[in-house]
């Protein structure tokens, strides 16, 4: 079924108390004010062809995903130094791949700001398929994003860019090689000895490569591409790429003498870092505390070590839990606490080739809390979140810049407070404003299989939603006509005799 499947052609719907919301304006500020007093056109077509939403300093990120104090270190000093030059490293790309769950884009994040405090940030791209309207996995916006920020950082290459496209706007709509060329490669070639020495060695970040859209040969493409930048001696940049191992990714890294241009880290599942999860908790139980004004005996030495066991290595587990436990729209944090310590005791079935099965588990746990007369109208939120969001607005002239959350509600026929109602239970899995976000996409891969969600998965609401919503169109269309009716028998002209 394609996104817009579900409402495709749909018209005439009655919205209430529609508005903008913030959210829809993400820009980074700081570079897009820089761009406008300048006046350059050319650079005003490249933002408009980018991604801001997804840059690391982006309002739409924020909070973006970053380490905790004292955690993923290793990683962190691994790949600031490479950047910054002063490892023993020497290659020009680094590939640090890993399952979900790992922190990869918390790592990516956190160099992003350490080299950009050190003016060795080129440009970062953070890719998600965990997002609505504002979509940031377009493969044709990637080089367009990157080489805008690079622009707006350094004027001399940012004037040759701008020329370009002034000449040829149609630079930022060409395949992602020929983009590569003209938004990159050729002008770089055209800068001074003095501006080339300023952009050399600057680091380049591509978070989150598998899911960037148009699946494995873009992602494929993006490798070779830059690899081939670096053989070719093209561009002066340090490129950083991040993602799962998955086989095409894998693949693409072991062929064409790949291993002699690329610096490999690796990010495992491992009990090796018992100790980061243990701080991570200790330290988020202790803000729990703090907000709840709870005793020191809330919670024991023991109960801490029964939540590192739980999360089997996983950040993303030990972040769910801290979320769960401090929901402030559940049970209360004592209670959240013991519901997560049952878990080992639960009976479950050991899933080895699924290293996110614990975190099924507690997503499992998590879709419990949900009332039973809620899970319906929960199930439809989720699923519309996937197939309206990406929907192309201009085919629904009535939901054009509407919120996302306004759109959910007025298809299901809810109010807003009748929508923070029943979205109360998922607050440690969802990140709702006027959007609606998923702090992790394991969350949304669960709700997709039934495998791993069972009756919670949303497919199960989509032959039901789908003749709602019809009969929601029907009963429009009927309002429609009877209006119209009753317009025209007022009509003067209704009175007059032939």
């Amino acid at each position: 079924m394609s996104n817009a499947g579900i409402l495709q052609g749909a018209h005439g719907f009655v919205l209430n108390n529609p508005h903008l919301g913030d959210n829809y304006t993400h820009l980074n500020q700081n570079i897009h004010n820089t761009v406008v007093e300048r006046k350059r056109p050319g650079l005003k077509i490249l933002l408009e062809a980018s991604m801001p939403d997804a840059f690391h300093d982006s309002s739409a990120r924020d909070p973006p995903p970053s380490c905790h104090p004292g955690t993923r270190y290793t990683f962190i000093d691994a790949i600031t130094s490479w950047g910054l030059g002063t490892s023993r490293r020497t290659k020009s790309m680094l590939w640090m791949y890993g399952p979900a769950g790992v922190r990869k884009s918390a790592i990516a994040q956190t160099c992003s700001e350490r080299l950009a405090e050190r003016n060795k940030l080129g440009a970062a791209l953070f890719f998600s398929r965990s997002v609505g309207p504002n979509k940031r996995d377009d493969p044709h916006r990637l080089f367009p994003s990157l080489a805008y920020q690079i622009a707006a950082k350094f004027d001399a290459y940012g004037d040759i860019l701008d020329h370009h496209i002034q000449k040829n706007p149609t630079l930022v709509a060409k395949s992602t090689r020929e983009q590569f060329q003209e938004l990159l490669v050729k002008p770089l070639s055209q800068l001074g000895a003095d501006a080339a020495g300023v952009v050399e060695g600057l680091v380049v970040i591509i978070d989150g490569l598998d899911e960037c859209g148009k699946g494995p040969g873009m992602h494929c493409d993006i490798i070779e591409v830059t690899a081939a930048s670096i053989r070719n001696r093209a561009t002066p940049f340090r490129w950083v790429l991040l993602s799962r191992p998955e086989t095409h990714i894998v693949g693409s890294f072991t062929v064409n003498g790949m291993h002699s241009l690329t610096y490999r880290l690796e990010v495992r599942v491992s009990r090796d870092i018992d100790n980061e999860i243990t701080l991570y908790l200790t330290d988020g139980l202790r803000r729990i505390q703090q907000r709840n004004g709870l005793p020191d005996s809330w919670v024991s030495e023991r109960d801490v070590g029964v939540l590192v066991d739980l999360s089997g290595g996983l950040f993303i587990y030990a972040a769910t839990i801290i979320r769960f436990i401090g929901d402030y729209d559940l049970l209360g944090p004592v209670d959240q606490l013991r519901a997560v310590l049952a878990l080992v005791s639960s009976d479950r079935e050991s899933d080895s080739v699924h290293p996110l099965s614990e975190l099924d588990l507690f997503y499992t746990l998590i879709m419990r809390r949900v009332p039973p007369g809620i899970l319906p109208r929960i199930q439809a939120i989720l699923l519309l979140r996937f197939y309206t969001l990406p929907l192309d607005m201009r085919k629904t002239p009535a939901l054009l810049g509407l919120p996302p959350v306004t759109i959910i509600t007025n298809l299901i026929g809810l109010s807003e407070p009748q929508f923070w109602n029943a979205c109360g239970s998922l607050y440690s899995v969802l990140k709702l404003d006027s959007n609606i976000t998923f702090y992790h996409a394991s969350f949304m891969d669960f709700l997709h299989n039934s495998r791993q969600s069972g009756n919670f998965c949303i497919y199960l609401r989509l032959d039901s939603l789908r003749l709602e919503l019809l009969q929601r169109l029907n009963d429009v269309h009927a309002r429609s006509i009877g209006e119209s009716a009753v317009a025209k028998s007022n009509s003067p002209d209704a009175h007059c005799s032939i």
